[in-house]
């Protein structure tokens, strides 16, 4: 079947004013998640429709539990239980999607030989031959997680599956790619490690998240569904929210049919003007993916730590408390892709260091992230920090 490619164009619900085509100041790296939306409503007969003839869903296992602050909690992940006897191997399509985007004519095309990486690598290749999606020796808290990738890693890591047959894989296909065009936004001119030249460009993060459910419910309406998971590349794109920038990458999702669509846009970095790795992003949007799928899994306050500056929040997202560059210190790891290229990969907080009890199971190493980092579950919020 020819895949094909769409042109959307956004500018009349964009917030940005005319100004902001001008370079501006770019603003820490910072992440973000937009709790799943629903289509329709559950009652009407479209929707009805879709749950019968819809494929089937990504699988997911449901929690409850009695927090360390004393209350239950309960949310769902993506996967089968870790509690489960027969532990297997569940695969996670994962439709890899280059977006080419055009923001006041400057095109930023991530299938295109990227001028800041050496060997005429395309950002599109980057992604698809990193340690998200290939096989990797990993070591977590000093107990081997065995040879995968690194979402199912942490996954086993942060389960106590060493030793078992639990993998929770990531079956990465790439689909055409598709083209957005943003009148309004900014370019803001860099130089790259190298010396060529480069550009960060900035979108509303409502604007461009409007963009990719359009592209969702639209042009790709016939290879994307509940049972997929498709995850957007952008090359030097990121997003603004109220003005402020940078959200280098965010998750989210849609209610189709009843059943949850999860997606996933995220930037890859090369000039390198947030932070060195390549795939530090897309390890943090895929690991907070996998454990809240539906972005607002409830957890006890916590904050003041990470990304978290000054502020709580109480939700499952694994990627936040570890974000790098808010003086938290943290252990990305490191790995030589078979490409050459070094990929730093994020540190991921626990199940545990949430919620402090981890009936699912003993994360790695006795500790609370899976780097070391955390030694003790999170303190309430506030003041916030952690044990």
């Amino acid at each position: 079947m020819k895949r094909l490619s769409l042109a959307l164009l956004f500018g009349a619900a964009c917030v940005a004013s005319a100004s902001t085509a001008l370079a501006q100041d770019l603003g820490p790296g910072r992440f973000t998640v937009i709790p799943a939306t629903r289509m329709a409503p559950p009652d009407s007969a479209a929707e009805q429709l879709s749950a019968v003839t819809s494929p089937t869903p990504l699988p997911t296992f449901g929690y409850t539990l009695l927090a360390y602050d004393g209350n239950m909690y309960s949310g769902s992940i993506v996967g089968r239980s870790p509690l489960f006897r027969g532990k297997t191997t569940t695969t996670i399509p994962t439709q890899l999607i280059p977006l080419v985007i055009t923001i006041n004519g400057v095109v930023y095309d991530p299938t295109q030989p990227d001028a800041c990486v050496t060997g005429n690598l395309t950002d599109i290749s980057i992604i698809a031959n990193s340690p998200i999606f290939t096989n990797n020796p990993w070591t977590m808290n000093g107990v081997s997680m065995g040879t995968t990738q690194y979402i199912d890693a942490f996954q086993r890591a942060e389960f106590g599956l060493q030793g078992t047959p639990y993998h929770l894989i990531l079956q990465e296909s790439q689909l055409a790619s598709q083209a957005l065009s943003f009148p309004s936004g900014s370019n803001n001119p860099r130089i790259c490690a190298n010396g060529q030249a480069g550009s960060v460009g900035v979108v509303d993060i409502n604007t461009f998240d409007a963009a990719i459910q359009a592209l969702i419910t639209g042009p790709l309406a016939g290879m994307v569904n509940v049972g997929t998971f498709p995850i957007f590349l952008t090359k030097d794109v990121v997003e603004s929210d109220n003005g402020s920038c940078c959200i280098l990458g965010y998750h989210s999702g849609l209610f189709v049919g009843g059943q949850l669509q999860i997606y996933s846009p995220f930037s890859i970095d090369t000039i390198p003007f947030f932070g060195p790795g390549f795939v530090s992003t897309l390890s943090h949007e895929m690991g907070e993916a996998i454990n809240d799928p539906n972005g607002s899994n409830p957890t006890p306050s916590w904050g003041n730590i990470g990304q978290v500056v000054n502020m709580c929040q109480g939700n499952f997202e694994v990627g936040d408390p570890l974000s790098p560059g808010f003086g938290t210190p943290t252990n990305p790891f490191v790995v030589v892709g078979g490409n050459g290229l070094t990929y730093n990969l994020q540190e991921l907080a626990f199940y545990s260091w949430f919620y402090g009890s981890n009936a699912l199971g003993t994360g790695a190493g006795g500790k609370f992230s899976n780097n070391t980092t955390f030694g003790g579950h999170a303190i309430i919020c506030p003041p916030g920090g952690t044990n």
